[in-house]
Parts: structure tokens; sequence; C-alpha cells
């Protein structure tokens, strides 16, 4: 009897592990078994649906403040979600540049650690554009006068590089994905 129960666990176990693997987003098996259907709920729509990229854009970058210690520069974005389904904006992270010198980092929101962490993100409704500020605090360290002056006479010329990372993050699959840009003001 006790080898009947010891086998009957072993073969428990198997089939649990293999509906487990069988059902990770990863394996694309839930993506086959489903059809696509517009009437679906939202986890079973994103999950059969193919994600587009987010399209991050840029409207303008320009000096909110400037002392001589130091210059806040704000970015406005939009970001349009051109899918058919809601999706997660994790993080953007960015580069300032001001006349080809890298004078700032910045990011918006926050990449996605874990389940049960509470994380800064945005949702991105279908066929919406989201638009969002993110804020870069540059210190005067005395080594660029030429910046420091293009800043305070707000005369700058400006290009922004980043990422934007997003995710479909439904209770039965993910689909993550960033989007590189690169921007001149």
């Amino acid at each position: 009897m006790d080898k009947k129960l010891l086998v009957g666990a072993a073969v428990g176990v198997l089939v649990a592990i293999i509906v487990v693997v069988a059902l990770l987003p990863s394996s694309g098996f839930l993506k086959n078994i489903i059809q696509e259907n517009p009437q679906a709920p939202g986890g079973l729509k994103a999950a059969s649906t193919e994600i587009k990229p987010v399209i991050v854009t840029v409207n303008e970058t320009s000096v909110l403040s400037s002392t001589d210690k130091e210059a806040i520069v704000v970015t406005k974005f939009d970001v349009l979600n051109p899918n058919d389904v809601t999706v997660i904006l994790e993080a953007i992270t960015y580069d300032l540049y001001e006349n080809g010198v890298l004078v700032g980092h910045g990011q918006i929101g926050q990449r996605l650690e874990g389940a049960l962490e509470s994380s800064n993100y945005y949702t991105l409704v279908a066929h919406y554009t989201n638009q969002m500020d993110g804020k870069v605090t540059i210190q005067n360290t005395g080594n660029n006068p030429e910046l420091w002056s293009a800043l305070q006479k707000n005369d700058t010329k400006w290009n922004i590089m980043g990422q934007a990372f997003y995710n479909t993050n439904t209770v039965l699959t993910g689909h993550p994905g960033s989007v590189d840009f690169n921007f001149t003001q």
C-alpha cells in the first residue's frame, strides 16, 4: 500500500509540474489554445493578443527654475498605448543632454520587482495617450559655465535619450517589453 501511495504522489507531482510549465507565459501554450475574442475577459484577451510597443514622444523640455547652484529641467512626455488591452507603463528612464553634454538622468515610475511589492507605475488604457512630466535637478559644479549661462537664459538645445518599460502583467500572462527613444529639441 505504501508503494502505491508513493507512486500516486510522484505521478501527482509530475502532472502538477507539467500543468504549471504548460501555463507559463513563455511557453506560448495558453496563446495557442485561446482564440482571439474581443468579448473575452481582460486576462484571456491579453493572453491571446499580440502586444505592440507603446509610443513615446517628447512634447517639451524646459528649465522650470534656475539659481546659481542648481536648475530644475522638466520634460513632458506623451505615451500612447496602441493596443486593444490595457498596458502597464512601469518606468521611463532617460538621459538629458544639452548641446551634446550629458547633464542629468531622469526616471518616471518604477520597474516592477515582484508580485507582492508595491510599485509606482502607470496604467495605460487601450488606444489612449497619457501625459506625464519628468524632472531632473542639475547641480552647478562650475565646470561648464556655457551650460549654466544657457540654462539661466533658457537658450538650450536638448537631446533626450531613453527607454520606456511596459507590461500587460495579467494574472494569466505577462508581455514585458521596452522601447527606446531619442528626441532633439
